[in-house]
């Protein structure tokens, strides 16, 4: 049953046309002789009634498992979401209303709603991911996330509490870098509603978003101190957003997450910048410097000319009302999403793309469900029906104790993919051929390390079910006691370094050792029972960074992960280092190509170029990667004639002049016989 608020539910009413919260268009207008107003003779007419609206919320992770216990706030009520995600309330009409949403363990949300005429909102919750423990809030720190290569930076003394006061001692961070490509963007606060830098209303697409919540140990929340400034980095899995090409050194506008309006605030004061990664798939990064923390977003406005019209029907081709997510791939593969209302006469939603791929996901009164795929060439008709499947489903340590953990369901033919807090949730969906003799099969993991039994652990498991009875799924833990480490320059080039690790232990000594990282990479043992890793390294003498041979130094802090990257972004300019030269091909005496192949490789670390099809002659500009040594590091060239004729040349690496030309003269090689090899 839903909670509802003051009032008793009475059933739908029809809706009048409504957009999606985050694509808001409105029309209408005032008469000024209305119901209130004198008239000409300076008479009053009655006052106009109080009307009352419904307005009912489905709860939700970003991924669409149904939320139970999430205290939502409108109006000074509060009310807890049911085993079904569902709350209700009843409240005087309005134009909008802001809606404030908790849950432990999950980013808080807000979201403007309309609130003229009754409606169902989906309200999408994204989880905490990371909480590091710190015994010393007032150093300085480099802190490492688990995942999308988040680092926070600040300097020492970088703190106060709410009464302005220097924060020191214990405290905890909370980090929570959003996949903008994994579907993350479902629950983005404010459902992406902002106001730039001008106070005009805009939305947004998102580049990349980074939540910081920092806690002392008394529960205050800790803001940076005025005039101290923190960095804050994580990294891009598309090179595009909107079909804008991005590149090292391109600029981004900087926004902060407004809880108490529920929406962006552009910062004018604060730009964000994309730098190389080591760890990204496109190896660029965004980053900016910061003087609060909040949810940060690097965000572009978006801006575009496409709508689209949407209706929710039932099976006998009723309309209803319903609230969707529209998840959008464009073009390029930069996603974004909306999320809001459908009213029952059809919804038309504006700022669209023209061209684009669209998964709809819709939920009604009673938890019916629907899912559609469209594009923008017509209108979209969403069908809901009863649920097939819906379980309750909640992870458990072998201790019984509940944990978050990342579920899939199968019944051998589809498979959906969904997080569940602790406590669990509810997961259900439509699909086709499931009825009382249909076996479902579930996996679980935890998403990232956890503390179990004072070791940090992986955790994963598995069970069967029908489509509706509860189900518990027990979790086998593996202690984590290799990570995967590896040094890497700004640029993103893993650097050979010699790497140090300090892991604090609980009531014992820290553990201490040392490593020498030849390639740059390589795979350290650290205690599964360290709760905080120091890493820190030196390149093995100087590299090339933009020119320039550097020694490089880095560090950083994380709580014991599987994988680390140390970035090496403290650098000392040792001299000039080469960052292309010249090569051609030239005829020799017994040859006669017309074209020749050209191969530059770095001597066992593989090919910088391979250029096929160079007019014998002609010149060509070869560009070194950064990260090349200034010792023991050796450049292959050799070409390559279609007459079988050919030439190699060796050079030391720092002995190369930048720019200098390399001119190898084809030659034919000899077999046993004596005769030439060329044809």
């Amino acid at each position: 049953m839903n909670s509802r608020a003051q009032y008793t539910h009475t059933g739908l009413k029809a809706l009048s046309l409504a957009l999606l919260t985050s694509a808001l268009i409105a029309c209408g207008g005032s008469n000024s002789n209305g119901p209130g107003a004198n008239d000409d003779n300076g008479n009053t007419d009655d006052p106009t009634p109080v009307t009352e609206v419904d307005l009912d919320f489905n709860v939700q992770s970003h991924d669409g498992a149904r939320l139970e216990g999430a205290s939502i706030t409108l109006d000074e009520e509060t009310l807890d979401s049911d085993e079904g995600g569902s709350v209700s309330f009843t409240i005087p009409s309005s134009d909008e209303v802001v809606v404030q949403t908790r849950m432990e363990g999950y980013i808080s949300q807000s979201i403007k709603v309309p609130a003229e005429e009754d409606s169902i909102t989906p309200i999408r919750l994204m989880r905490v991911k990371q909480t590091l423990n710190l015994d010393a809030i007032e150093e300085a720190r480099t802190l490492s996330a688990n995942d999308l290569g988040a680092r926070i930076t600040f300097p020492a003394n970088a703190f106060v509490t709410p009464d302005g006061e220097p924060a020191d001692g214990s405290a905890s961070v909370q980090v929570t870098p959003w996949d903008i490509a994994n579907g993350e963007l479902n629950a983005m606060l404010g459902n992406g509603q902002a106001l730039d830098a001008g106070g005009a209303e805009a939305e947004l697409i998102s580049a990349g978003m980074i939540t910081v919540d920092v806690h002392n140990d008394d529960g205050d929340y800790l803001q940076l101190a005025p005039g101290a400034t923190a960095e804050i980095q994580m990294d891009l899995p598309h090179d595009s957003i909107n079909n804008e090409a991005l590149r090292v050194g391109s600029t981004i506008p900087m926004w902060h997450f407004d809880e108490d309006q529920g929406v962006w605030i552009e910062d004018d004061s604060t730009l964000g910048t994309v730098v190389a990664s080591a760890t990204s798939p496109v190896g660029l990064a965004v980053h900016a410097e910061v003087s609060h923390f909040s949810t940060w977003n690097w965000d572009f406005k978006f801006e575009n000319g496409g709508s689209i019209n949407v209706e929710c029907r039932l099976l006998d081709d009723s309309a209803v009302p319903c609230a969707v997510t529209a998840d959008i791939t464009l073009d390029d593969g930069s996603t974004f999403t909306r999320n809001g209302q459908v009213a029952e006469t059809g919804t038309t939603i504006v700022n669209m793309p023209n061209s684009a791929t669209i998964d709809w996901f819709a939920t009604s009164l009673g938890g019916l469900l629907g899912e559609h795929t469209s594009d923008m060439s017509g209108d979209v008709i969403i069908e809901l029906e009863e649920p097939t499947t819906e379980n309750n489903v909640r992870c458990e340590l072998p201790d019984g104790t509940g944990v978050d953990c990342e579920v899939a369901m199968t019944d051998g033919n589809e498979t959906l993919t969904q997080t569940l807090p602790a406590q669990g949730g509810t997961i259900a969906t439509n699909w086709s051929g499931i009825d009382q003799n249909s076996t479902l099969t579930w996996s679980a993991e935890v998403p990232g390390p956890i503390s179990f039994n004072q070791q940090n652990v992986l955790a994963e498991g598995s069970a069967t079910s029908d489509a509706s009875e509860a189900v518990v799924i027990a979790l086998d833990t593996t202690p984590i006691e290799d990570v995967e480490v590896t040094c890497a320059g700004t640029t993103g080039a893993a650097i050979p370094c010699t790497l140090e690790i300090v892991a604090e232990i609980p009531n014992d000594s820290p553990f201490i050792a040392s490593h020498s990282l030849f390639t740059g990479e390589s795979t350290v043992p650290v205690p599964a029972e360290a709760t905080l890793v120091h890493w820190s390294a030196t390149s093995n003498g100087a590299y090339s960074q933009d020119g320039q041979f550097m020694l490089l130094e880095g560090s950083a802090q994380s709580a014991l992960v599987t994988s680390q990257t140390v970035v090496l972004d403290q650098e000392t300019v040792q001299g000039p280092a080469p960052e292309s030269i010249d090569v051609s091909c030239i005829n020799g005496q017994d040859t006669s190509a017309s074209v020749c192949e050209i191969e530059v490789l770095r001597e066992g670390r593989g090919t910088v170029a391979m250029l096929e099809d160079v007019p014998v002659g002609e010149i060509r500009t070869v560009d070194f990667p950064n990260g090349m040594g200034a010792q023991q590091e050796w450049v292959f060239i050799r070409v390559a004639g279609e007459d079988g004729s050919h030439a190699s040349e060796f050079s030391a690496y720092p002995d190369i002049t930048d720019g200098e030309h390399f001119e190898l003269e084809l030659a034919c090689g000899q077999d046993a016989a004596g005769q030439s090899l060329c044809q």
